[in-house]
């Protein structure tokens, strides 16, 4: 069988990465992740797809490829009605995935490893692996977000699927292979359970070490991209080798990884490009040493005023500018305890990443929660000095919060004077964010807030985590594939138009097969 590729998401979208990549019989895919787009299409935050259905909501309703033999087993209805169902689809097939690789722990790439069959590998760096590991710990447990381990389903009355019992069902450990160094994890972050001492068996798992997958070579580049150790990948087919980009930028402090990736692409002389173009159609984002200068600006402005910094979650890049930012302006960085437990995995794979145990200038605020889950009591045992609601009412001046606007009602509880809040997000992309700024704009009002970055574009307090459109262009001149593919975009016809003249550009159909 000659060597394809396959869009089945985000061919005309940004996220829900899964790209399949077949060779000689065997098939691997490029991420796996959420398709948010597709979602918001026809699920809310009050309307979800419904576990107790197994797979059959996210099937039939295209949120996830009608693709047999690569979903977990114990979601299948007992009726049948998933695949009954999947047969109506155009791109209906049978096939088996090797693995599953990895580019970064962003949700839209990783999300929807959660329903893969748990026996197939995924393949990524340390410190993605530990990421994904955290976010999964650190959030309310539903079947959408079993991207490390999963919990058993066991079909029950009236067709429905539900969680097996927890003293004869252990969780299912995913197998996580390494493209990088084994981390040294003194205290086994990666074997740490989720459960109480009563709750759900945690197996052990042994990490290991691949430079390839499915039987294919691969190869894991670090990349410049707003959440760490993101990386693109090249896998060596029977056609020569195929690149795919992930998402990645030259504006960050890690630009120098992204012209290393291109640089040694380059030379494997790639017989295809799989490119992201999130902003092909914008100009340069201000950079990150940019953004760091106007916030510092922002919170020497601020006087003796209490300042909350808002940022996208997990974006490690921007928490430790403004740790940076606090010690330059005698001030803690305040961070919940999400964040905390963020870094201590993170600290796990490079112990030059910060801890509230570990540096000063950090610490972890307090929230009042009458049943703190497990990660929670984890990060008050190994943080004990917190900062308390009270705490930052009294001496406003001496902190920076890192909140975001579902962490506002703490503002309820500190009750400030006044305070600056510094925006430093991206701006919104769909109806429900226009929404939730214009809440937060309520509630900056209500407390006496000066915002700063708020319907800001470009705005000097955020700088993008993806490549501009004539960077990309530059950054595809430099490596000189054969044929570039574009993915992770709604404008995939901009390629040509930016390209002309250079390589061949296939515009993927969802679900139809390129031949390489």
């Amino acid at each position: 069988m000659p060597a394809t590729i396959t869009v089945y998401d985000g061919a005309t979208t940004i996220g829900g990465t899964k790209i399949l990549l077949e060779d000689g019989g065997g098939g691997l895919f490029l991420d796996f992740g959420t398709s948010f787009d597709a979602r918001g299409r026809y699920f809310e935050e009050f309307l979800s797809p419904r576990s107790r259905a197994g797979l059959v909501d996210l099937v039939h309703m295209g949120l996830l490829p009608p693709l047999r033999g690569i979903y977990r087993t114990d979601m299948e209805d007992p009726a049948g009605r998933v695949w009954e169902r999947a047969r109506r689809f155009p791109h209906y097939r049978e096939l088996r995935a090797g693995a599953v690789l990895l580019s970064h722990a962003h949700v839209d790439h990783c999300g929807y490893i959660s329903f893969l069959d748990p026996t197939i590998p995924i393949v990524c760096t340390a410190m993605t692996a530990y990421l994904v590991k955290a976010i999964q710990d650190a959030a309310a447990h539903q079947f959408e977000g079993e991207m490390c381990y999963a919990t058993p389903r066991v079909a029950g009355s009236d067709g429905t699927i539900g969680a097996a019992p927890p003293k004869d069902f252990p969780y299912e450990r995913r197998p996580y292979r390494l493209a990088d160094a084994m981390p040294h994890d003194p205290h086994d972050f990666w074997n740490l359970s989720p459960s109480s001492e009563r709750g759900r068996y945690f197996p052990e798992s042994r990490l290991q070490t691949t430079d390839s997958a499915g039987g294919l070579r691969v190869r894991f580049f670090p990349v410049d991209h707003s959440i760490y150790a993101a990386a693109a990948v090249a896998v060596e087919t029977s056609a020569g080798w195929v690149v795919y980009t992930g998402d990645l930028r030259r504006h960050g402090h890690h630009r120098a990884l992204t012209e290393t990736f291109a640089r040694e692409a380059r030379t494997l002389g790639p017989v295809a490009l799989l490119c992201e173009g999130t902003n092909i159609d914008r100009g340069r984002s201000p950079s990150e040493e940019e953004v760091f200068d106007a916030c510092l600006r922002a919170v020497r402005d601020a006087g003796g005023a209490l300042v909350v910094a808002d940022f996208g979650p997990r974006n490690v890049e921007r928490l430790l500018a403004f740790l940076e930012i606090a010690r330059r302006t005698g001030r803690r960085l305040v961070i919940t305890d999400k964040d905390a437990y963020l870094l201590s995995a993170m600290h796990a794979v490079d112990d030059a990443i910060p801890t509230p145990a570990t540096e000063p200038a950090l610490a972890v605020y307090r929230r009042a929660l009458l049943r703190p889950d497990r990660w929670v009591d984890l990060v008050r045992d190994w943080y004990p000095d917190q900062v308390t609601a009270a705490d930052v009412h009294a001496r406003p001046g001496d902190y920076v919060l890192c909140f975001s606007f579902f962490d506002i009602t703490e503002l309820i509880d500190i009750d400030p004077a006044e305070g600056t809040w510094i925006y430093s997000a991206s701006e919104p992309h769909n109806e429900e964010q226009q929404f939730e700024l214009a809440r937060l704009r309520n509630w900056l009002d209500r407390f006496h807030f000066r915002p700063l970055g708020l319907g800001d574009a470009p705005s000097p307090y955020h700088s993008s985590g993806h490549i501009s459109g004539p960077e990309l262009a530059e950054l595809i001149r430099e490596i000189a594939p054969a044929q570039v593919i574009p993915v992770h975009t709604t404008q995939p016809q901009r390629f040509a138009d930016l390209l002309r003249g250079g390589p061949r550009v296939q515009l993927p159909g969802t679900g139809a097969p390129l031949p390489l």
